[in-house]
């Protein structure tokens, strides 16, 4: 995979963010299609993109933001996960998951061992996976998510993610996923808007 027009950010990147019910924004029908979608986001771009692939940022106990520990309903340090989906030799999406130390040592689910394998796939694979509602934020051209698709595209917009918690094995994990440039998701149109009726 070639990515020396991707170079590797310093982990960790992402910064908090105000996620919302997507109700509160105004989305085209394809950024509904891809910021509601329901099932795996990884097998999802293995069918639209080539060469799917993974790239670990980094994975280690921090200090969540004070809302992800909210959130989570945890007091103490979580296991934060970072990474890049790529399609096509070209990083989509940024992903951003935490769980607890716990979580990670559980041998059923297996996170240690991840490194650049997905994890949307691994929890997809689980019989017992329970997904919440899905939220979305708006992610500002200050977000360093949003500094760093600027760098690598030359293209200065407000992008967007969604985020969901996921429940298995009696662990709870929270998992957002932030749309870049390349990604199919801004193809159609580039407008949308905060409903101001909710």
């Amino acid at each position: 995979m070639t990515t020396e027009f991707y170079p590797t950010p310093a982990f960790p990147v992402s910064e908090a963010l105000q996620w919302s019910p997507p109700q509160q924004f105004e989305l085209t029908a394809e950024q509904a299609d891809w910021l509601l979608y329901e099932g795996s986001l990884t097998q999802r771009l293995k069918e639209v993109g080539g060469n799917f692939s993974v790239k670990l940022l980094g994975q280690q106990v921090l200090e969540p933001t004070p809302e992800e520990k909210q959130r989570l309903n945890l007091n103490c340090n979580v296991v934060v996960r970072e990474v890049l989906l790529y399609c096509d030799k070209q990083p989509w999406v940024f992903a951003r998951s935490l769980f607890s130390p716990s979580a990670e040592q559980a041998s059923t689910l297996n996170l240690q061992q991840l490194g650049n394998q997905s994890l949307g796939e691994s929890l997809f694979a689980r019989s017992d996976l329970h997904c919440g509602d899905i939220e979305v934020a708006a992610v500002g051209g200050d977000h360093p998510v949003a500094q760093l698709n600027q760098r690598w595209f030359q293209k200065s917009r407000t992008l967007l993610g969604r985020r969901r918690m996921f429940s298995t094995a009696g662990e709870q994990l929270l998992v957002s996923e932030i749309f870049l440039e390349p990604s199919s998701l801004y193809s159609a149109s580039e407008t949308f808007r905060r409903n101001k009726r909710s």
